[in-house]
């Protein structure tokens, strides 16, 4: 199922710890709707910016799979909210100073350990914070 013209829902829910461990890694339909609302509002605008398209490593995440990865307890992955991405062939530094200077609607930018940006939209009905944070 293909969420915007560049993100579809396999790759969004896609999970490698899921598939070694017999995890079950399927969201329900709200939560396919805010993977929607998370294309739509700030990947779709993030590959325009940036001009490249994006890999994504890390978008829904069941709970069980939340907790296989070390993910935190009030994860924007649990709902749907939040994807970590590469930019293919781009600087991630460079990457998450244009989306932090954007007028993308984020709730979160942070650049992870230089590996990896995680972007994520605010809860429905929320205003988006705009908090943008470096993780070493």
């Amino acid at each position: 199922m293909e969420l915007t013209p560049h993100f579809s829902l396999q790759e969004l829910t896609h999970s490698d710890v899921a598939a070694r461990r017999g995890l079950d890694n399927a969201p329900n339909p709200g939560e396919v709707a805010n993977l929607q609302r998370l294309c739509e509002t700030v990947l779709e605008p993030t590959r325009w910016l940036l001009g490249v398209p994006l890999r994504v490593n890390s978008g829904f995440r069941a709970p069980a799979v939340n907790a296989a990865v070390g993910g935190k307890q009030n994860s924007a992955h649990l709902d749907g909210r939040a994807c970590d991405f590469v930019p293919i062939g781009m600087d991630l530094g460079e990457a998450f100073l244009m989306i932090r200077q954007s007028s993308i609607p984020y709730d979160q930018v942070i650049l992870e350990f230089n590996a990896w940006i995680h972007l994520a939209i605010a809860p429905r009905g929320a205003d988006p914070r705009r908090q943008a944070l470096v993780l070493p």
